[in-house]
């Protein structure tokens, strides 16, 4: 039986710009192309861990503007169940313009519309959690995302937080430090690049700065540190680091997401040995930046064809 994972936070339509380079100060830059494509970090997740063969059931808010209409159909078509996405009344979806330049490099502006943020526990069905077997969220709608990490707690089942962007940003989207705090000492694993841990700690190395926050708040599988082209880290008693893959980026938008969708599946639901579920995810990630667009959709026999061309020793 397929394990269900629910996923809540980032849900999103986004913009892409394609471009020559990215624009310097009072510069100018070439658009190639532009398109619309679905998005969010969280609903990227989700997709990632559906085509991997997981039951995936998304929550959060949208508009009923064009925008939420779109985002609602491309998630049903990408394999992602939506009937616990609500629906604002005259409401503004998230949309991001997202500028790529050659290489991977890109930059994201975001119009957070009135939507992402506002999910009520009062919107969602009392007993949801009760037929989910593991919660991801990334703490927009924070007061959803602790009700359903309490839930999950309570049910022994496991909560990931991603801090997909650093709390004082959070803030700036209506999600307090006490709040990010309370789900520090709720989640079973907790994820997040470079600049979350030194902005929670102050500490500029990465692996002081995990050490400090495990053992602050003694987060139960440990904490991981997503660092780019250097691949992960994970940390509880010990430090497991994965490298990450050697290849040719052509839009690294996504790729934390896919990292955190391989993620989920390959130790959540597959089982496997940190070490193992962290190099499965960096290919994970590494396929999704050799493709354009912010989602992967490679299947768990694409990722191990792309791992077995490799052939590294972990």
């Amino acid at each position: 039986m397929r394990k269900k994972l629910l996923s809540l936070g980032a849900i999103a339509m986004d913009i892409v710009l394609n471009s020559h380079d990215l624009p310097k100060d009072d510069g100018f830059a070439l658009i190639q192309s532009e398109k619309m494509l679905p998005g969010g970090s969280a609903s990227n997740v989700s997709v990632c861990a559906a085509h991997l063969g997981m039951d995936v059931y998304q929550t959060g808010k949208v508009g009923d503007d064009e925008t939420g209409r779109e985002f609602l159909r491309t998630l049903k078509d990408d394999g992602v169940n939506e009937r616990y996405v609500a629906v604002k009344k005259n409401g503004t979806t998230l949309h991001t313009y997202i500028i790529t330049a050659p290489g991977g490099k890109h930059c994201i502006f975001a119009n957070p519309g009135d939507s992402v943020w506002a999910l009520e526990p009062e919107e969602l069905p009392v007993d949801l959690m009760d037929s989910m077997d593991i919660f991801y969220n990334d703490m927009f709608s924070p007061k959803a995302a602790l009700w359903l990490a309490k839930e999950a707690v309570r049910q022994n089942k496991p909560v990931i937080y991603n801090m997909q962007c650093v709390p004082s940003f959070m803030e700036r989207c209506g999600t307090s430090m006490q709040e990010i705090e309370e789900m520090m000492g709720l989640c079973t694993v907790f994820v997040s690049g470079r600049e979350g841990y030194m902005e929670m700690t102050g500490e500029t190395d990465c692996r002081k700065a995990m050490k400090i926050l495990q053992e602050k708040y003694h987060i139960k599988d440990g904490v991981i540190c997503t660092t780019g082209g250097d691949g992960a880290i994970w940390l509880k008693e010990e430090e497991i680091q994965v490298p990450a893959y050697g290849i040719k980026a052509v839009d690294t938008t996504g790729a934390g997401d896919s990292f955190l969708g391989g993620l989920i599946y390959a130790y959540f639901y597959e089982k496997r040995e940190k070490k193992e579920a962290l190099d499965f995810a960096n290919a994970t990630a590494a396929i999704k930046c050799m493709q354009e667009g912010p989602r992967s959709r490679a299947s768990v026999e694409q990722v191990q064809k792309f791992r077995d061309s490799v052939k590294r020793e972990l």
